[in-house]
């Protein structure tokens, strides 16, 4: 089947992950698959003749839709995923353009902002929420699923390490992510000015909330403790932590924990909607809904060593059984199959 794979971003994230996964996934499973991106995507490196499209002027951008239109005609394609409100908007309006033929629209929401995607032909969502606000706003029951995102696990390691920080001297925490305000990510610099001099985080990620996050270390007196390392490979990051703080104020859901858990991490997790979805509390992580309870929540795990092992073991093993590729890769093929007959 010939498909389109759309997204109108200009950033790095977690939906653009999704996005390079599912084409991956999706080629895998022997489909004709053609990205379609901004001019400016930063992960177009990442794709293989990628087709490149502008957006000047956002969801309603005739020119825009016009291009996307040109790209299913000469590529004669038979379904569309589009990823995010945006991208569903611009593909619908290029499906009207097309007159001889029916093209599936499939959206994939990445947002609680769902109104978008309603009307589409299947509508995917990353958490149960999400999937209930599509039903609440109209979409049809036998339309719209829930589809969990997922991890690479080829190069995780092949068993849960053991882990014992009641005895180091020194303690890293560690946070990854777009540097945006919603992150949370002032909770975890925060959380510094609670614990003692052993330890230190290191932030991972660039975005434009950077310079406030600098502004706050050096108000806090922390610039010996935070260290900004911009975006760096993944595995090297999660190596170099001991434990992993997730300190998102909302996430739909949260990749970077499933990275985490494949590393053997021990985790503090603000529990919103994506981690709910991955993480069951006491279980796999540490949880808290009130970010002054980071502190805390970390030294339990510096002076509980029984605890901090289980947890690395339970969330190592979930990972393994809910998130992998060869789940996902089952899901897309059952949802292309549904278009098939």
């Amino acid at each position: 089947m010939k498909i389109a794979n759309l997204i109108v971003t200009s950033q790095n994230g977690g939906a653009e992950q999704v996005f390079l996964d599912y084409t991956r996934l999706l080629t895998k499973l022997g489909h004709q698959i053609v990205p379609i991106i901004k001019h400016d995507a930063p992960y177009a490196n990442q794709l293989s003749n990628p087709k490149k499209i502008s957006n000047k002027f956002g969801y309603h951008d005739i020119f825009t839709a016009r291009e996307i239109a040109k790209i299913l005609q000469e590529e004669n394609i038979e379904v569309i995923f589009a990823h995010a409100g945006k991208a569903t908007v611009l593909a619908r309006k290029a499906i009207k353009k097309i007159k001889n033929k029916k093209i599936f629209l499939i959206s994939v929401n990445h947002s609680t902002n769902v109104k978008r995607s309603i009307g589409a032909d299947i509508v995917l969502s990353v958490n149960r929420e999400i999937f209930y606000s599509t039903i609440d706003r109209g979409q049809p029951e036998d339309r719209s699923f829930v589809m969990h995102n997922a991890v690479d696990l080829s190069d995780a390691i092949s068993k849960a390490p053991k882990v014992d920080l009641t005895k180091k001297d020194k303690i890293i925490l560690g946070v990854i992510g777009r540097l945006d305000p919603t992150k949370g990510f002032a909770h975890a610099i925060r959380a510094l000015t609670k614990l003692d001099e052993r330890f230190t985080l290191k932030i991972a990620g660039s975005g434009p909330f950077g310079e406030e996050l600098k502004k706050l270390v050096t108000e806090l007196n922390l610039e010996n403790r935070v260290e900004f390392l911009g975006w760096i490979e993944k595995k090297s990051f999660f190596q170099a932590i001991d434990i992993f703080i997730f300190p998102s104020d909302e996430e739909p859901f949260g990749l970077v924990l499933l990275e985490s858990m494949k590393y053997g991490k021990p985790m503090v997790a603000s529990f919103v909607d994506g981690p709910k979805e991955i993480l069951r509390e006491g279980i796999d992580a540490l949880t808290f809904t009130d970010p002054n309870q980071i502190a805390e929540l970390v030294m339990q795990l510096v002076r509980d060593e029984n605890l901090a092992n289980q947890l690395v073991e339970n969330s190592f093993e979930r990972v393994k059984e809910k998130f992998t590729f060869e789940n996902l890769e089952k899901r897309l093929a059952e949802i292309v199959g549904k278009i098939c007959h």
